[in-house]
């Protein structure tokens, strides 16, 4: 075969991948037939093109406003184009997933009713395996509720609750009763919780919660890996509660001031791993109460950074169990506050002769391995003082604080048992290495794809460049000019 047909037909090969890869999100949603619902369409109503759709058809759904509430019982992708609009006008709530294995992407779904107690949301899923991406759900009570709906996905959906007092509002997303969820890329404004009740084995990774009370809630739930979100300018950061196996990597819990204030809360908690979290500018970055609970099972914070917080950790003195290392305390203006009297000792602060890096640290370093050769002890009077009686921390920095503590250490006998002793403390401190934001519209699978194309496509490249160079769009004797510089 003539070498340049041969590249000619490497070419087409190329070409017919990239077109059976790249075919239209629409026509890739299954084998069925493809709907069409516009003013000037073959329906002008999506109830009436549901009517009509066998399992596995895809409705394409053009720009336009269509009346809630939307039921939808068949196996179908609903796709919107041009962002239509589900608009509730105020009442009940307005789209409700009964059918497994359905998709809904790329619709406004806004105006609920109001009515807490008939829970009016935005988006109901009671079906498995069913995908919300892509949504805008804004002016509703609850945003988007998996009830009883296994292996449910919402993914990169946008969701705004009413205006109100945080605890008139409903929840962003609710999970309940439902496990293997998972629920990526979303942001969710001024609502009540992200809570996750009731479910097992949940993955919540790149979602953006602000302005809400609590950025996640956990209750009674096990097994979920929470990774690089952030949870911004909420009342609570994550409180979670009753649950275990839970993993927080690379989340940011940043300015979380409501009046409990807490970057990251553990109630009754047991084998939770916190590692490499950012918590800075909260009242507390981590809020510690009976974690771990189970007598055999320990907690491990490791690597997270504790930046300008009111107090690093506040934690009940009957708090035990716990493993801290490779943290930074940076200038929290008390590294470690205990809610009681007593300590924070039967906790572990450094293991295998690495602890934590503490601002205040007053040691020394004389053979440089970076870590302080005695060790850092939390026993200043004012902070214990201010930890039996809270209205003392109005006097933080003034100079009856300061007189104090130069007191307590020219008197040992008014010192006080000190609440943490690091023995291994860290002279360098090191903010975890984050990855940004989630912000690209770019799935996952999307990006695996424009891997797998880039390496097909240079492979035919080469192949074609060393038996002979193509000229795209060239007759043979065109080629020939070329290469000769004609």
């Amino acid at each position: 075969m003539h070498v340049y047909q041969a590249g000619r037909i490497k070419l087409t090969l190329l070409t017919t991948l990239i077109l059976l890869i790249f075919v239209s999100p629409i026509q890739a949603q299954g084998d069925g037939n493809r709907l069409v619902v516009a003013a000037d369409g073959d329906y002008t109503t999506i109830r009436a093109a549901l009517e009509a759709a066998m399992p596995g058809d895809v409705i394409e759904v053009h720009a336009g406003v269509y009346a809630a509430p939307l039921i939808i019982e068949k196996s179908v992708a609903l796709v919107g184009v041009g962002q239509p609009a589900i608009d509730g006008g105020g009442t009940g709530s307005l789209v409700m997933i009964n059918a497994p294995d359905t998709r809904f992407e790329g619709f406004t779904v806004r105006n609920s009713g109001s009515n807490v107690n008939h829970e009016d949301t935005g988006i109901v899923v009671q079906a498995a395996r069913v995908t919300v991406a892509n949504n805008t759900v804004e002016n509703v009570l609850f945003g988007i509720y998996f009830a009883n709906a296994n292996e449910g996905t919402a993914y990169q959906n946008e969701v705004r609750c009413f205006d109100r007092e945080l605890g008139l509002r409903g929840d962003g997303i609710r999970v309940w009763y439902s496990n293997h969820v998972t629920i990526s890329a979303n942001t969710v404004t001024n609502c009540r919780d992200t809570l996750i009740w009731y479910a097992q084995d949940i993955t919540i990774i790149n979602n953006t919660v602000r302005g809400s009370r609590y950025g996640l809630h956990f209750m009674y739930s096990s097994h979920a890996n929470v990774e690089n979100n952030t949870f911004e300018a909420n009342s609570v950061g994550s409180y979670l509660m009753y649950s275990q196996h839970l993993t927080m990597t690379g989340n940011r819990m940043l300015r979380n001031r409501g009046p409990s204030g807490y970057g990251i809360a553990l109630k009754d908690m047991d084998y939770v791993t916190l590692q490499d979290n950012v918590l800075a500018g909260n009242r507390a970055g981590l809020y510690i109460d009976n974690s771990p609970a189970l007598v055999d099972a320990t907690n491990y914070v490791t690597g997270n950074f504790f930046g300008y917080n009111d107090m690093g950790i506040a934690a009940l003195p009957s708090t035990k169990r716990n493993v801290f290392q490779s943290n930074t305390f940076l200038e929290n203006h008390q590294q470690v506050s205990v809610q009681g009297r007593g300590n924070l000792l039967n906790n572990t602060w450094q293991q295998n002769g690495i602890g934590n890096y503490w601002s205040d640290y007053v040691g020394y370093d004389g053979n440089a391995d970076g870590t302080g050769d005695v060790p850092y002890r939390a026993e200043k009077l004012f902070e214990s003082l201010a930890d039996s009686e809270p209205v003392l921390r109005l006097f933080t920095f003034s100079p009856a604080s300061q007189a104090i503590d130069f007191a307590a250490s020219a008197f040992p006998s008014l010192r006080p048992d000190p609440k943490v002793v690091d023995e291994a403390p860290l002279m360098q401190y090191q903010m975890p290495t984050l990855p940004a934001p989630n912000t690209q519209n770019a799935s996952l699978p999307l990006l695996a794809v424009t891997c797998l194309l880039l390496g097909i496509g240079t492979g035919v490249c080469v192949l074609a460049l060393r038996e002979r160079p193509i000229s795209w769009g060239l007759t043979l004797q065109d080629d020939d000019r070329v290469r000769a510089g004609a």
